[in-house]
């Protein structure tokens, strides 16, 4: 059995069984693995850069998976076909997920899961993916080498309603407020709090970070 990381064995376990696209494959760990756990019967595993698609390649074969899981050298979305219904994008920042996911709409029709590891700009994401006709289902925060990452899981829905902090702590991280969640934002309390007592800031600079503080506080 392929091991996963903390992170992928989170995406692992929120994949349901269905046609699944791997999208940014790199190694394809995570379709390797979905395959030996008898998720997928059926799958893609999508790179668009050389070097790692020739390393996936080789590790599906290494793994006997190569029957089950189809590799695409392509860009994106582009190139899955319409049995897929549920898609991983992991790994890149929100903004190129939500680019990755507009490029091609006519592909979201026969989508039924989108499972998203965004690095950056999470709020914008969920709030992008949420207006094109998901809503969220699923979230889990993990601590990975000194950083916290945020997987979320979306499945298509007729209409989701998701407001301010829901878009920015996480509908369901905000309400179950896990070790992990507490731990990241307590983290960014104590640094306001550092640059409040050590830094010589502007007026408009300390009642920004004064407001974000309490917000914090009301959050965690």
């Amino acid at each position: 059995m392929i091991r996963l990381s903390k992170r992928l064995k989170i995406i692992h376990d929120m994949v349901p069984k269905s046609v699944v696209a791997d999208i940014g494959s790199d190694h394809g760990k995570l379709m390797i693995a979905l395959v030996q756990s008898g998720i997928v019967k059926k799958g893609f595993a999508v790179e668009n850069k050389e070097g790692p698609f020739e390393r996936l390649r080789t590790n599906l074969i290494r793994y006997h998976v190569d029957s089950v899981i189809t590799p695409l050298f392509s860009d994106g979305i582009k190139d899955i076909t319409r049995d897929v219904s549920t898609i991983v994008i992991a790994g890149m920042g929100g903004s190129s997920i939500v680019n990755i996911l507009k490029a091609h709409p006519e592909k979201l029709v026969s989508l039924q899961t989108i499972i998203i590891d965004a690095h950056s700009a999470v709020p914008f994401a969920r709030k992008e993916i949420c207006q094109m006709g998901f809503a969220i289902a699923d979230e889990q925060i993990v601590k990975e080498d000194d950083i916290f990452y945020e997987i979320i899981k979306f499945v298509k829905a007729d209409k989701a309603i998701i407001g301010d902090e829901d878009l920015e702590f996480g509908p369901i991280l905000r309400r179950e407020k896990c070790a992990t969640f507490k731990e990241k934002y307590q983290n960014r309390i104590n640094e306001i709090n550092s640059l409040l007592t050590k830094a010589e800031l502007p007026k408009a600079r300390i009642i920004s970070l004064n407001e974000e503080r309490q917000k914090l506080e009301r959050i965690v």
